[in-house]
């Protein structure tokens, strides 16, 4: 079984209780040094579907074809607008990140595969990758925004309940997109002192981002929630991991720095090097962010129970 990327290692340092002990730092030292010094993710351009589905949300449905619906998401081709976006976007990697790179991953999706020859970078010879695909939307692919709401409002409710946890069915919930990011960078891992860069999707990228920036629920379902375009992975859109500090040149551990651009049109992203901050919790702060759900069940009424004490019979605690 693929053990998680940043499944704990035990460190060297023993705790009052003689056990050892683990840290963010310490888990990422041991587990993530043998990830490239680099990662660049790149968004596919625009699609056909993403063309399509944004004239459904405008009531317009004439795109969606028989023959168009009909056809699996996988082969979605570009728009021309979608081969400009990759165009320039090649344009910025070979300019700003280099034209040569150390192993080259493309998703096995069409649009994927067409965004990576697109990108023009000489010496690209491509691994296509099925763990980079597309998040499976299930019973939803496919299918125009209206059809989804007419047919499937159920689904969209209950996915509501949580972007994260939850997943249509015959799909994949974003928890388990997630998983293939970590399957791909176990792939990565011996890739000591190398630069990888891999052509697929948006879900997937921002998976990618919550692996890599150990990124909590409360932060992504704030991206998730954001009207603010830079919160988003726009079409062609290169997110650059490293671990190479851009102001001094020291090699950490681990990626410590990440820029997101989106070349053809730099408004929609930060275009700066951010670094990564990777949050630990004490007690009192998981505490803090669990009293701050309301407690809607309260099979005491209210009564506090003295420790090792049994409920009453009846209670809720009994049955």
């Amino acid at each position: 079984m693929l053990r998680s990327l940043f499944q704990p290692v035990v460190n060297n340092r023993q705790n009052t209780c003689g056990h050892r002990s683990y840290s963010t730092a310490d888990v990422f030292k041991k587990e993530a040094f043998k990830l490239p010094i680099d990662i660049t993710l790149v968004r596919h351009g625009e699609s056909e579907g993403n063309w399509a589905q944004k004239h459904s949300k405008m009531g317009d449905d004439s795109y969606w074809s028989p023959e168009f619906m009909k056809r699996h998401t996988s082969k979605y081709r570009l728009t021309d607008n979608g081969r400009k976006q990759a165009d320039i976007a090649g344009e910025w990697i070979r300019k700003n990140i280099g034209d040569t790179f150390d192993a080259y991953y493309v998703s096995e999706y069409a649009r994927a595969r067409e965004t990576a020859a697109h990108l023009r970078l000489p010496s690209a010879k491509w691994f296509v990758e099925f763990y980079l695909r597309e998040k499976d939307k299930g019973v939803l692919a496919g299918s125009s925004h209206a059809v989804r709401k007419d047919t499937h409002g159920d689904v969209l409710a209950h996915m509501k309940k949580d972007a994260f946890y939850v997943a249509p069915p015959g799909g994949e919930s974003f928890a388990e997109t997630c998983l293939r990011a970590d399957w791909t960078m176990q792939i990565w891992r011996h890739m000591i002192g190398s630069r990888v860069i891999a052509v697929c999707h948006g879900n997937i990228m921002l998976a990618f981002r919550v692996r890599l920036e150990k990124m909590s629920l409360d932060v992504f379902r704030s991206l998730e929630a954001s009207k603010d375009p830079k919160d988003k992975i726009n079409f062609s859109q290169i997110l650059h991991y490293t671990r190479r500090n851009p102001f001094t040149g020291e090699i950490a551990d681990y990626p410590i720095y990440m820029k997101s651009v989106c070349p053809w049109d730099l408004s929609l992203s930060s275009n700066e090097w951010k670094p990564i901050v990777r949050p630990e919790y004490s007690n009192e702060d998981l505490l803090q962010e669990v009293n701050d759900i309301p407690q809607l069940v309260n099979c005491n009424r209210g009564e506090e129970l003295e420790p090792g004490s049994l409920p009453k019979k009846g209670t809720a605690e009994t049955l």
